[in-house]
């Protein structure tokens, strides 16, 4: 080979490598899908070996593709910030984490400004999307996973566990009385095709034992659930730590000082064993943290 391939060729390949996809790469660099394919299929040929396997309807790397990743992805990073030292500007760190969709709204979102307040050069990509295995999480720096134990074959640290109260808003009490649970609309949380169990563990514990707790309303995410039970439709069992803002402000009131812990909880997970691990997750890591144990 007497001259190098394009650099385009070799970037849509750096990128598709890093996420595991041609079509998360196109979205990164603003192409196409097929603009990626066409890119890598440029390189294999010009360097007259496989970069990429199909399998089932994900690619993975050749033991070629994954030497040349390795090496691409150190040159380009030091590219970068050989570029950013030039030009006397802090150079931008880029963090790419998945978490539940509740914690993002409810838990994470509100103390977003306190950590880029902390990591002005970090700049967080979070995204919500239903992932159930080191496999789907390989394209991510970090994430934050709700589950009843902790992921085998990873650094799996707790973060949280749950803390069920029961709740509703203060239109549903009368004279300071929380409204009467038999009787009350029940809100109920869909775990994939079924609901979870909140209320079972909660009767099992504290009673009534002859509640049944069939009845009510369901929603596919605990978001709606509070939003529903916020604007008055029932009462919920739900995560204290999910409803701070809420107990706060006075939109919901805990009906009394009784909880029920667990049984699942949210875990720090990094899907790569990288060694030394990346500052930007550490810093990251170090703030979650920092902040479950401050709140």
């Amino acid at each position: 080979m007497k001259r190098l391939p394009p650099l385009n060729a070799l970037k849509a390949f750096a990128v598709a490598a890093r996420e595991g996809s041609f079509t998360q790469a196109g979205e990164v660099l603003h192409v196409t899908q097929g603009a990626i394919s066409r890119q890598v299929k440029q390189l294999e040929t010009a360097l007259g070996t496989p970069l990429f396997v199909r399998v089932h309807q994900a690619v993975e790397l050749t033991p070629a593709g994954k030497e040349l990743a390795h090496t691409l992805q150190r040159l380009f990073s030091e590219m970068e910030a050989a570029v950013y030292k030039a030009s006397g500007k802090h150079r931008p760190q880029m963090l790419s984490v998945n978490v539940p969709p509740t914690f993002a709204t409810r838990w994470l979102a509100p103390r977003l400004s306190d950590f880029r307040a902390r990591y002005p050069h970090i700049d967080l990509s979070i995204k919500t999307d239903p992932i159930a295995t080191v496999r789907e999480a390989r394209s991510l720096d970090c994430l934050i996973v709700y589950a009843e134990q902790p992921w085998p074959r990873v650094v799996c640290e707790p973060v949280m566990k749950e803390r069920h109260i029961m709740v509703s808003a203060p239109s549903l009490w009368n004279e300071g009385h929380p409204p009467a649970i038999p009787g009350a609309t029940m809100l109920h949380v869909l775990d994939g095709g079924s609901r979870l169990p909140v209320w079972e563990r909660w009767i099992a514990e504290h009673g009534p034992r002859a509640l049944d707790v069939r009845p009510g309303l369901t929603f596919s995410t605990l978001d709606q659930a509070i939003n529903a039970a916020i604007a008055g439709a029932g009462v919920v069992i739900v995560d204290e730590a999910m409803v701070v803002r809420e107990l706060q402000s006075g939109e919901l009131v805990r009906h009394n000082p009784l909880y029920v812990e667990g049984p699942f909880a949210y875990w720090f997970v990094l899907p790569q064993n990288q060694a030394p691990t990346p500052a930007r997750v550490s810093d990251f890591r170090d703030w979650l943290m920092g902040r479950v144990a401050q709140d």
